[in-house]
């Protein structure tokens, strides 16, 4: 068994153990990043770009003009390479942008794992985005009707701050935690089924 799978195979576990203490259905979905963030890659480039420019100008060495595209254009292509690493993209996107590339991407996947799917819109999404070192959770109509905004936003945070980084046992643990929360509100019923899959899928890149 790898690891990606023994890692499936225990947040599988989790959400079966949250699931035991409440009516809602937990989908977990991990995303390598919430965005492919070319905007910032192409910015970076320009950024480089003109700097590579600026420099073949100023530097007093005689450089033929025939250089100075290859030179100006390898540099601002290295750029743009080097912004598709996840380091170098987490460092030059700002919070603003990375929190609203999460934002999409949980709308996105909420739609698309059939969250909504569920006979009394009782969902709740959890992403985990690896290169943001965000978690998020987005709740579905009737998690909203019957549960106040301030406990939402507490579970949401609770999450929020455990499960940022990529500590598998810490998620397991705020898994089944979410679910006993949850139960509070939402208890599950005697003829309850499980209406939705409890093993953890990848989002991808938008």
């Amino acid at each position: 068994m790898t690891s990606n799978e023994e890692s499936g195979l225990r947040l599988t576990r989790a959400v079966e153990e949250a699931e035991r203490h409440t009516g809602s259905e937990i989908v977990v979905v991990g995303f390598a990043r919430a965005d492919g963030y070319l905007d910032v890659a192409f910015r970076n480039a320009s950024v480089v770009a003109l700097a590579a420019l600026g420099l073949v100008l100023m530097v007093p060495i005689d450089i033929h003009e025939v250089l100075v595209f290859p030179l100006v254009a390898g540099a601002s292509l290295a750029a743009f390479w080097a912004s598709r690493r996840a380091g170098i993209a987490r460092a030059t996107t700002t919070r603003e942008r990375r929190n609203a590339a999460i934002r999409a991407a949980m709308a996105a996947a909420f739609l698309e794992r059939g969250v909504t799917r569920t006979r009394d819109r009782v969902g709740v999404l959890i992403g985990f985005f690896e290169l943001e070192r965000e978690a998020a959770v987005l709740f579905d109509v009737g998690l909203q009707a019957r549960i106040p905004d301030d406990v939402r936003a507490s579970i949401a945070e609770h999450v929020r701050t455990r499960c940022a980084t990529a500590d598998l046992e810490t998620r397991e643990v705020t898994i089944a935690e979410v679910g006993k929360r949850l139960g509070a509100w939402v208890p599950r019923r005697t003829d309850d089924v499980d209406e939705l899959p409890n093993a953890p899928t990848r989002g991808g890149v938008r």
